[in-house]
């Protein structure tokens, strides 16, 4: 008679890129606070033993979910903002990299994790201490490539430039969850870019 007894076997092995993907949409959508662990349970298909092993806690899911989407940008957007010679191109084409991961998902509300969510946790030491790396970490992004095209321009110049055009990235954020259609955000992104580049008297590249 064959031996019918379960074998005892290795748990199956948990695909934790998928499941983070599942976890940063998720936190995307309700943010922080309004995501509960069954939430996360039902998002990855894991239990929550499962998600502990895996990823730690609910707060340790969400730091986690906003470093995967910090990486996210640095891979798909930000390249965007060195491509281009000229400033406003770059800019634009910046602007729109990021409002094309903002909207990506038409089940999800559109968005940015950590600019559009972080803020209303900020409470969280750890949150805050990550939002503001995320401010700090955009501004001398922006900083730095602006210094690239107008190495002429004042201090004073390169750092109101800066705020702007990390500010309107900001705002795209709220804007979006408020309803705004991804083409009116484009088109705005588009005019910042015309704008800073006037603030600092520069000119665009032709072609």
């Amino acid at each position: 008679m064959p031996n019918l007894k379960p074998k005892r076997g290795r748990p199956a092995t948990i695909d934790t890129d998928t499941a983070m993907q599942s976890v940063v949409e998720l936190f995307r959508s309700k943010g922080f606070d309004a995501v509960s662990l069954d939430d996360l349970s039902d998002a990855t298909g894991l239990s929550r033993p499962s998600l502990y092993r895996a990823f730690g806690n609910k707060l340790s899911m969400y730091i986690a979910a906003m470093d995967e989407f910090g990486t996210q940008v640095a891979t798909t957007a930000v390249p965007a903002l060195h491509a281009a010679d000229d400033l406003e191109t770059a800019l634009t084409d910046f602007y729109a990299a990021m409002l094309s991961i903002y909207y990506r998902d038409s089940q999800v509300p559109p968005g940015c994790l950590v600019f559009g969510t972080a803020p209303s946790s900020a409470d969280e030491v750890k949150i805050q201490s990550r939002l503001k790396f995320g401010l700090e970490q955009l501004d001398e992004l922006m900083r730095l490539r602006i210094l690239k095209s107008a190495p002429n321009s004042s201090a004073n110049q390169i750092e109101t430039a800066a705020h702007v055009a990390s500010n309107t990235l900001v705002a795209f954020s709220a804007r979006a969850k408020s309803g705004a259609p991804k083409k009116e955000l484009v088109a705005m992104g588009a005019q910042t870019a015309k704008s800073i580049t006037s603030l600092l008297k520069l000119e665009r590249s032709a072609g």
